[in-house]
């Protein structure tokens, strides 16, 4: 069983990488993977119909860019992007055959990337009271609207699904209200959630069970960068405390 000490420590390394993955995001991965595609030649021909990335806590490490364009075998180009550095391409001949016939993002229009898509997922996991532990992001022009739109998947440590919610990705508002999960919503009820949810949410009932053993300058420390996160502290003693 791990000990106060132990949970702390998980606790504390857990927040650091939510707050450095979060301070990382207006640095915009996917915007800034857009644009070492479009300085390759195929750019002048190929349009982006869908971007994709898996297991994001907050941000997952590779994007995937899906390309319509003719000039390819199989019509379609799948490229690999890290740190905003295209890493892997292919051309697949094998299904992929409705990719090429997907309506293509007006990149132009894009001004949320994923690190406020994640804020506004956290958002609403709250308001649901439920937990996630990574997201799977995608995302494509909108069949109703033809704008682009985040479609934003949430899982639990287990890789169950918690619920689905659709994001504007000009403006940020939320097309869909997050879907919770019917068995996601059962879990949460057998066991309950901080109002915090996602990595937070975790850290939160960590840092619950450790308080009695930990100073409150440390767990001030922990609340300070869930306020800088999320804009709400409730770990640990506030200034005027």
């Amino acid at each position: 069983m791990v000990n106060d000490a132990g949970m702390l420590r998980h606790v504390f390394c857990l927040t650091l990488v939510t707050a450095a993955g979060l301070a990382a995001a207006p640095a915009g991965q996917v915007l800034s993977g857009l644009k070492a595609i479009e300085s390759q030649p195929y750019a002048a021909t190929a349009k982006v119909v869908e971007i994709h990335g898996e297991r994001g806590d907050p941000q997952p490490k590779e994007w995937v860019y899906l390309l319509s364009d003719s000039s390819a075998r199989g019509g379609v180009r799948e490229i690999a992007v890290a740190d905003g550095k295209i890493t892997s391409e292919r051309t697949p001949l094998r299904g992929m055959a409705e990719v090429a016939g997907m309506a293509p993002i007006d990149t132009r229009a894009l001004s949320v990337d994923a690190g406020e898509v994640f804020r506004i997922a956290h958002k609403e996991a709250e308001k649901n009271e439920l937990g996630f532990d990574w997201i799977d992001y995608t995302l494509r022009t909108d069949a109703d609207s033809n704008a682009p739109v985040w479609i934003v998947k949430l899982s639990d440590n287990m890789g169950a699904p918690v619920g689905t919610v659709r994001i504007s990705a000009k403006g940020g508002t939320v097309v869909s209200a997050l879907q919770p999960d019917p068995d996601a919503k059962a879990r949460a009820g057998a066991t309950p959630v901080s109002k915090d949810g996602g990595i937070l949410g975790s850290v939160s009932k960590a840092a619950g069970r450790a308080a009695k053993s930990t100073s409150d300058s440390t767990l001030h420390f922990i609340g300070t960068l869930q306020e800088e996160i999320v804009g709400e502290r409730t770990i640990g003693p506030k200034e005027n405390e």
